[in-house]
């Protein structure tokens, strides 16, 4: 029987081959991480010069420290707390306190809508600079809904023409009642009480108020008037209130129009040269 000979020994040079391997992966690894950091440290560098020169650009434009631009007025904008927004005073496009004007729209809404007063379906309510009208829920809008019912159309149909006369601030504030919401409509009671604002809100814009006059709030189930069981009950904290403000809106000033250049160029092609050492190829006449 012929007997297999046994394997030749490695040379010694041959079993260290794998090591030269590996410490050529590890090197690779390392200078891979290298250039990520690197990578990433100039990355950090470059947004943050974006932002100081954003920042600088903004502040020439306005005339002011570029570090407080927007604070107070995104504050007055969207309100504090929970709290109803009140317009700043001395904001662009808002003209002086009135201080007649909401005695004499509560006296007009109150002379044109007394028997929605005598019921109980319409009530006002004074809020420092703001005249809110509380309008009821049961006439307004079904349990879990956002469409207006045809009852409201008659209600905001007298509303509208009041409403109508001057250029004041109009919030419109949607509720919801207690009984949680989360269907394929609505996920929650704050975009339920959203949309019965915007469903307001829009019915106002449609019908003679002037879009720029409007703004909607929603404070979903966070309000209620009434915590007690029962549709009769809940049907109260369905409710959207039109809150008009003392100060009026007035259209911004035109930006003044700049002339367009009447400078044409010939199309011809130009070698520039630039101050760091490169060359710029411009049709362009004026470039240095």
């Amino acid at each position: 029987m012929r007997r297999r000979g046994l394997p030749a020994p490695a040379r010694h040079g041959e079993l260290e081959r794998w090591l030269v391997s590996y410490a050529d992966y590890m090197t690779l690894v390392f200078a891979l991480f290298v250039v990520l950091y690197a990578l990433h440290v100039s990355r950090g560098e470059g947004r943050q010069q974006l932002s100081e020169g954003m920042q600088q650009a903004v502040q020439r434009l306005a005339g002011e420290p570029a570090g407080n631009l927007g604070h107070q007025q995104g504050l007055a904008v969207i309100g504090l707390g929970g709290e109803p927004s009140t317009p700043t005073p001395g904001q662009p496009g808002e003209a002086p306190l009135d201080p007649e004007f909401l005695a004499l729209l509560e006296a007009r809404l109150s002379e044109r809508l007394q028997p929605l007063v005598d019921q109980r379906l319409i009530s006002f309510t004074r809020e420092e600079d703001w005249l809110v009208l509380e309008l009821d829920g049961a006439l307004l809008f079904a349990s879990g809904s956002a469409l207006l019912r045809p009852a409201s159309e008659a209600l905001l149909s007298a509303l509208a023409p009041v409403l109508q006369q001057g250029n004041h601030y109009i919030r419109v504030r949607g509720y919801a009642d207690t009984l949680p919401v989360s269907n394929e409509l609505y996920q929650s009671n704050w975009q339920l009480s959203a949309e019965r604002a915007r469903a307001v809100l829009e019915w106002l814009g449609h019908n003679g108020i002037e879009p720029a006059r409007l703004a909607l709030e929603a404070f979903g189930s966070t309000r209620p008037l009434d915590l007690g069981r029962g549709e009769a009950r809940r049907a109260t904290n369905r409710r959207v209130e039109i809150a008009v403000s003392n100060r009026e809106w007035q259209a911004p000033a035109a930006l003044p129009s700049r002339p367009l250049a009447t400078d044409q160029d010939d199309g011809a092609l130009g070698v520039f040269e630039l101050p760091s050492g490169g060359i710029r190829i411009s049709t362009r006449q004026d470039e240095s």
